[in-house]
């Protein structure tokens, strides 16, 4: 079985590299663009696969800004099985006329196959004509539904948590609660300013906190504006970022907790991470539909607004047993659910399944 795994950087890459170890010949093609400018540090193999010096032979890039790769892609695409497309590659892969699934990332899902635009409509065509289709994410399911996808199955998504394993105990001495928030500063995506207001709040009222602030994305400077203020400059360490999976697990043995996302309802592979790793994820999380998906929702710390944030934190300031237990109990979560071999093993029998039709 000849499989491209077609669109994707990091999971790709993971995918690609442990179908290969159990014996199927598989190949990587990625854009350029997903590993470079600051995004390399969150999407490029190399900088998180510690045991990766250079790229292998199964790996191609392509630039997707040019549309004579296009014609180039397809016939790629007719050398091989099976095609697992990423992103927009699912129009790619139908007009391959190989058997393919389809996996959604983010945007091509919750933007680009509504746009009344030709690569819309060719996108959500490619959905919906996928032996197979695959989200990742819970709340993706609602966008799934309003496309009218019959072929789509929910799995976990694929990911490599080998480097994300708690090394130390807390720090000896260490009495402030220790937030880590690493999330890209988006505030209409991500809502972080819900979390840094409560913060805020608790650094004015002298609560015994301390803040490891990640400093990226569109809305940084106004984030450091808050960051600034008396009473909070002194229970903040601003790092500059985006930050690689190695700083990002010295920061998680130096906190109590990991702040993520506060307006989607869901996390993301920060919060895989955040499981594998046992730290207590502070999040706005839709529980309801979580349980749906996974069988049951993740421990996690819940907080939609910036009130319920400060609330939940406050309580928490001298509750190193409360955070100790959240920990484990959402370590053995990730555990049960992001398991990577299992996991695999999912999209093995789903492509058999393919192959067979």
């Amino acid at each position: 079985m000849r499989i491209l795994q077609a669109g994707n950087a990091n999971f790709g890459y993971v995918m690609a590299r442990e179908l290969r170890k159990k014996g199927f010949e598989v190949d990587l093609l990625i854009p350029k663009q997903m590993i470079a400018g600051t995004i390399t540090q969150i999407n490029d193999p190399l900088n998180y696969d510690k045991d990766l010096e250079y790229y292998p032979e199964w790996v191609y890039d392509y630039d997707r800004n040019k549309t004579s790769k296009i014609f180039h892609i397809i016939r790629l695409m007719r050398k091989y099985d099976l095609i697992h497309a990423y992103n927009t590659l699912p129009i790619h892969a139908m007009l391959s006329g190989k058997p393919y699934l389809a996996q959604s990332g983010g945007d091509d899902l919750r933007k680009t196959a509504f746009r009344k635009t030709t690569q819309g409509f060719f996108l959500k065509t490619a959905y919906k004509k996928a032996n197979q289709f695959v989200y990742v994410w819970p709340i993706h399911k609602p966008y799934v539904e309003r496309l009218g996808i019959k072929n789509a199955i929910f799995l976990p998504r694929i990911w490599d948590t080998k480097n994300f394993i708690r090394k130390n105990v807390k720090e000896d001495g260490k009495k402030s609660l220790t937030i880590f928030f690493p999330t890209m500063e988006d505030w209409g995506i991500k809502g972080n300013d819900k979390f840094l207001k409560a913060f805020v709040k608790l650094c004015k009222e002298d609560c015994d906190v301390f803040l490891y602030y990640v400093d990226w994305g569109k809305d940084s400077e106004k984030a450091k504006e808050l960051l600034n203020l008396p009473k909070v400059k002194e229970k903040t360490k601003i790092i500059q970022g985006p930050i690689s999976r190695k700083e990002m697990t010295h920061y998680m043995e130096k906190s109590d907790i990991i702040a993520d996302q506060f307006n989607s309802g869901s996390f993301t592979r920060l919060g895989i991470e955040s499981f594998i790793f046992g730290i207590p994820l502070l999040i706005n999380l839709d529980e309801n539909l979580h349980a749906n998906l996974h069988g049951e929702a993740p421990p996690i710390i819940n907080g939609k607004n910036e009130e319920e944030i400060y609330s939940k934190l406050k309580e928490l300031v001298h509750s190193s047993e409360v955070l100790d237990e959240i920990g484990r109990k959402a370590h053995e979560w990730g555990i049960k659910h992001f398991d990577l071999k299992k996991n695999i093993e999912k999209y093995i029998q789903i492509y058999e399944n393919i192959l067979k039709k």
